[in-house]
């Protein structure tokens, strides 16, 4: 390192020096200024730890004998206080226990008294090319750091947000919905948009795209909805209700083809007019789903709008029972039933154990598809025992090979096949102690049939260790004489209480009862559909044990 570049660096550094000795100091003093803008003096290792606190400080130059304190005594409790300050020693002694004491201090070089400009030079000279390496670092560090900060802005914004329109984004869609409880949901398609592209090209499809856009946020800026673009030309208002006002919803729909008619883009010499058709769900379960079947509806009848209803859904080819038991029996030999786990967790919000649900996964796109879809068929078509039994042996396995603590959904149907229960059984005496790592799950309105055969399948796995809960409890008998027969370790209360608990008194009530009365009994409460952290919070006073819901997480592919 030159001088020049020295002296330059040395300038921008703080010292802190320390001499007891005034002729010593004074005349150190002056040659000190000429590497220092700004120098501060101490008398003594006392004064010079107090003024090392006081002050920001990047280098110290200190002699080594002084009253109060010795020079090594300071630095030692200096560095404790910042381990990087540089150090220089300062003394007229060449003593080896100074250089052993300073080399374990960390000290940066020694200056023997009287002090030489060379001497000096040589020992700033190392410290002021480390100070540049570590401003460039410092640098470096800030610099790449503001660039992810603005990195992971913009990619969030890119999935938030819509690039052409500016509006909310499908992702954001999406991400909303998971977290309400009732969305109300209406799709608008641009009708035929395909023939604006082909007629006056790209750039005027984008120009009417982004001037459709702005009407709906006009059309919507006085009303709780919410605008996305998911595709294309496809938009969506998304609104959210405990009590869902029909008549509020279809003054709106007739406010909005009422203005839609006016709206129009000038291109020059010619001005477009555009027709849109709407699909509308208040449905609380794949609200998408349902809107984009009113949506399919609505055109195919060639009418404006359509609600969803269970009626039109049944019309879709792919609620037919043939169909999807051949998609059922397709994803069975293809192996595309597959588990997915959802976490269940303690009062603190820490994982406990997961509930293992059954997915289809779709051979186009590889959606999962939840088994509502095709598990009512599966038992009337005879499919089910297989369906079962892969998803029960795999949270099995998983278990044996993972050591995870999961929870197995069981049915009436698994519970009378005599077959199923002695393989896994099987499988408990072959694996030892493994049964602690299991929770056998029963729907209380599938169960409730017969305590017998419930009781016998309790008594013959409880045995191996293996844990019973009661699934869905409130939803169905709520019988409270059964829960006395069979003493299970959980009650899991359904998720139709649990949803409302903050807007509905009774569904509170209810859910306090259920919790005095389990605790009493010794059994643990477990709560389903967590939603949000006010419910998280209502359960949490209520004293429930375990939580299972979105707030904490969706289903999991892999744990």
């Amino acid at each position: 390192m030159n001088i020049a570049t020295m002296i330059s660096t040395s300038k921008t550094l703080n010292l802190l020096y320390v001499e007891d000795n005034e002729n010593a100091r004074k005349s150190s003093l002056e040659l000190f200024s000429n590497f220092f803008e700004n120098v501060v003096v101490a008398y003594d290792g006392q004064d010079g730890l107090n003024k090392f606190k006081e002050n920001s400080i990047d280098v110290i130059i200190t002699d080594i004998n002084m009253p109060k304190m010795l020079g090594t005594d300071m630095i030692n409790e200096i560095k404790k206080i910042d381990e990087k300050v540089s150090v220089i020693f300062l003394s007229a002694y060449n003593e080896s226990s100074f250089l052993s004491e300073g080399i374990r201090l960390g000290v940066d070089g020694y200056l023997l008294k009287p002090l030489r400009p060379n001497d000096i030079i040589n020992v700033l000279s190392k410290i002021c090319e480390r100070t540049i390496l570590q401003r460039e670092h410092v640098n470096y560090t800030k610099n790449l750091e503001s660039e992810i900060q603005e990195h992971t802005r913009q990619l969030d914004k890119k999935l938030h947000f819509d690039e052409l329109t500016g509006l909310y984004s499908r992702y954001s869609f999406f991400e909303d919905i998971a977290d309400i409880n009732t969305p109300i949901v209406f799709i608008i398609d641009i009708n035929k948009f395909k023939v604006v592209n082909e007629i006056y090209g790209a750039s005027v499809g984008t120009k009417v795209l982004k001037e459709f856009a702005n009407f709906l946020l006009i059309f919507t800026r006085d009303s709780t909805y919410k605008v996305y673009r998911i595709s294309g030309d496809e938009f969506i208002f998304r609104d959210e209700a405990d009590i869902i006002d029909s008549y509020k919803y279809e003054k709106d729909i007739m406010n909005f083809f009422a203005e839609v008619c006016d709206f129009s883009v000038d291109i020059g010499n010619d001005t477009i007019s555009i027709e849109v058709t709407m699909g509308i769900s208040t449905s609380q379960h794949d609200a998408f789903e349902c809107t984009k079947i009113a949506l399919e509806y609505a055109k195919e009848n060639k009418k404006s709008y359509e609600m969803y209803s269970a009626v039109i859904d049944s019309r879709s080819v792919e609620q037919d029972a043939l169909v999807w038991k051949e998609r059922t029996k397709s994803a069975i030999s293809e192996n595309r039933i597959m588990p997915v786990y959802q976490p269940i967790v303690d009062i603190e919000g820490k994982v406990v154990k997961h509930e293992t649900l059954m997915r289809l996964k779709d051979a186009k796109d590889g959606k999962l598809i939840p088994p509502y879809h095709f598990l009512h068929i599966a038992i009337k078509t005879g499919l089910y025992d297989t369906l079962s039994s892969r998803i029960i042996f795999n949270a099995l396995n998983l278990v044996r090979e993972s050591g995870h603590t999961l929870s197995v959904n069981f049915t009436c149907s698994d519970i009378k096949n005599i077959r199923f229960l002695d393989e896994i059984e099987d499988f408990f005496i072959v694996h030892k102690n493994l049964g602690e790592k299991i929770v056998f799950e029963i729907t209380e309105s599938e169960s409730i049939e017969s305590y017998t055969d419930m009781k016998k399948f309790i008594k013959r796995f409880r045995q191996y260790g293996v844990k019973f809960a009661i699934d869905d409890f409130g939803s169905g008998f709520s019988n409270f004489e059964y829960i006395l027969e069979i003493e299970p370790d959980y009650l899991k209360i359904d998720g139709s209480l649990i949803k409302n608990i903050d807007t509905y008194e009774k569904a509170y009530i209810l859910v306090r009862a259920i919790v005095q009365f389990s605790h009493e009994l010794g059994i643990k409460i477990i709560a389903e559909y967590v939603h949000s952290e006010v419910v998280f919070n209502m359960l949490k006073e209520l004293n429930v044990d375990e939580y299972q819901g979105f707030y904490f997480s969706e289903p999991l592919e892999n744990i």
